[in-house]
């Protein structure tokens, strides 16, 4: 890929305590609507035990090997960053590359009993800074500004955001019901909110 070609650089993640390759294994999910450095889209990220792969949301761009010393993750590929971890579900990444600081979500698997065309049928109200948004999975009609979609990656549902057809945001969700949503790794605000089922 063209873009790949010319971002090529080595880059450290500085981690607040000393980690194990085994403490940052599993899927990562920018949080909000931000890319970063040469990666497109939405940057989704998953350490192994010896390899750091990189996607557009669901689909992959490159792969990477890394090697863990003390407190430091070292990586060929894309950019110059340096890690934090929030909490152990939550890291920071600061660049230069970056006006500020963007954060990456551990993904967990999604509890829910129902099925996602069940889920699909179901519309949601969620209320975030003072303000309602519907989340209407079966709602896609000609014109229409902001699309939800219900996605999923793994084991963990996502309500990913379309803007004009284009997706800019991809939100995980820790659980489903028939009456509630729970949502998780939100940019800004609280980090986890409920949405409610409408009549």
């Amino acid at each position: 890929m063209k873009f790949i070609d010319s971002y090529f650089v080595f880059f450290i993640l500085l981690l607040s305590t000393s980690i194990t390759a085994q403490e940052l294994e599993g899927k990562w999910v920018i949080s909000g609507n931000k890319s970063f450095g040469g990666f497109p889209g939405i940057h989704l990220m998953e350490v192994s035990e010896d390899s750091l792969s990189h996607y557009n949301f669901d689909q992959f761009v490159t792969k990477t090997s890394y090697e863990t010393e003390d407190n430091k993750l070292k990586i060929d590929t894309l950019a110059f960053a340096e890690f934090s971890f929030k909490n152990p579900n939550r890291l920071s990444i600061a660049s230069p590359r970056l006006e500020k600081p963007v954060d990456y979500i551990r993904l967990v698997p999604t509890e829910t009993n129902l099925r996602p065309e069940e889920i699909r049928k179901i519309k949601y109200d969620l209320v975030r800074g003072g303000k309602n948004f519907i989340i209407d999975f079966q709602d896609h009609a000609d014109g229409k500004i902001m699309e939800s979609y219900l996605k999923k990656v793994d084991d963990t549902f996502f309500l990913v955001i379309h803007r004009h057809g284009n997706p800019i945001t991809a939100v995980p969700i820790e659980k489903i019901t028939q009456e509630k949503m729970h949502l998780y790794g939100f940019m800004a605000g609280p980090n986890k909110l409920v949405a409610s089922a409408m009549e």
